[in-house]
């Protein structure tokens, strides 16, 4: 995952924010405690909701804690304790970084097959202690990449097609937060247009750049872009169907039964990920502008 799920601040309470933010600190933490130091700079938006959606299915509640951390040495910070669904998340977070590596590796050149050498150890040994305790998250996994290589090395057209195997993985993890059968079926479907949502906004938000780099990206190839055309109405076509794709997570989500945390997921999924696809749009009118 990519860092595109996240909540929109503006429209959250104090308490809400501070709730969200122990959370997303508590898997920092979490990181750092299960793989070290340097795990923590994978700490992401993703996972964090993966997080936090799976403490508001669970039917007990995590606790919270006030600590010192790296990054906050001389003051104590509202943190959530160590607990199953962040260990779920953490462990999930290794097992993508690795596969992430390994694909970085395939589609870099010299300078950046150099970096990914360095940074696969570290990125093995995480994945092979979290694979000892999630065998099944690593299958789903490594399946997902070995059906996204194989479309990409086809320079498959469709991008229906090259958005299934990301939306496929994200349905099974997900599911793999409850035990419920009605529960499992909910998070399935929630679960597969998440991942859906996740791999259009990610190749749209590339779009420019794969033109100029000529990487594989289902809207260039579908609409055979160059550098010379016009990106308006294909910008405007993939708004559209993350908008949609939107929709029918938001049905989706409304179906969870949540014990906790309603109004935080509330805000990620209603407006979290609309301002998300709103900065990748106005990131675009704006180029230089870092801070979006």
């Amino acid at each position: 995952m990519f860092g595109y799920v996240k909540p929109y601040k503006p429209q959250m309470k104090i308490c809400e924010y501070d709730t969200y933010k122990a959370v997303y600190c508590g898997l920092c933490k979490q990181l750092g405690h299960s793989y070290g130091f340097a795990a923590c700079f994978t700490l992401s938006y993703d996972f964090a909701f993966l997080s936090i959606l799976s403490m508001a299915l669970q039917a007990n509640g995590p606790e919270f804690c006030r600590e010192r951390c790296i990054a906050h040495p001389l003051k104590k910070s509202f943190c959530c304790s160590l607990n199953d669904s962040s260990h779920f998340a953490a462990c999930t977070a290794m097992i993508m970084l690795y596969y992430k590596l390994e694909d970085n590796y395939r589609d870099s050149g010299p300078g950046g097959k150099a970096l990914m050498l360095l940074a696969r150890p570290f990125a093995a040994a995480a994945r092979n202690k979290a694979r000892r305790e999630y065998p099944r998250v690593d299958e789903l996994v490594a399946e997902m990449m070995r059906r996204q290589c194989a479309l990409e090395d086809a320079r498959c057209p469709s991008i229906d097609e090259a958005a299934e195997p990301t939306a496929r993985c994200l349905s099974e993890l997900c599911s793999l937060l409850s035990q419920d059968e009605t529960e499992q079926r909910i998070l399935q479907r929630f679960g597969y247009l998440l991942g859906r949502w996740i791999y259009l906004i990610d190749a749209l938000d590339n779009l420019e750049d794969d033109i100029k780099t000529g990487s594989y990206n289902a809207f260039v190839i579908n609409e055979h872009l160059t550098v010379q055309s016009d990106l308006a109405p294909i910008r405007g076509a993939a708004v559209a169907s993350l908008n949609q794709t939107a929709a029918e997570l938001a049905k989706a989500y409304e179906l969870f039964e949540l014990r906790r945390y309603k109004t935080i997921l509330d805000n990620v999924v209603y407006l979290g990920l609309k301002n998300t696809l709103n900065q990748v749009e106005e990131k675009r009118r704006n180029p230089h502008d870092r801070s979006l």
